[in-house]
């Protein structure tokens, strides 16, 4: 059981850290221009002007979150073949 765990979320999370990282159909791009907007939205609310200075807002941070989140799910294939082998 805990193979079919770790396979199905290693595919889930390679699947997506690979469109976040290779920007398939823009995916991080309008993500990225979503926080941008509603940063600025919660900064205007408060009274403050010029959006919200964050790094979690620009595509590169997302693209770079999507690697990491393919190499996790590669690791997650990788234990749970070593699972499936070892029985």
């Amino acid at each position: 059981m805990i193979t079919v765990v770790f396979t199905v979320g290693g595919l889930l999370a390679l699947w997506c850290g690979v469109n976040w990282a290779f920007d398939v159909r823009g995916i991080t791009t309008r993500r990225a221009e979503r926080i941008r907007r509603r940063n600025e939205e919660l900064w205007a609310a408060s009274g403050r002007l010029g959006g919200s200075p964050t790094l979690f807002a620009t595509p590169g941070y997302l693209r770079f979150l999507g690697s990491l989140m393919a190499g996790a799910g590669l690791v997650l294939l990788v234990a749970a073949y070593a699972l499936w082998r070892l029985g």
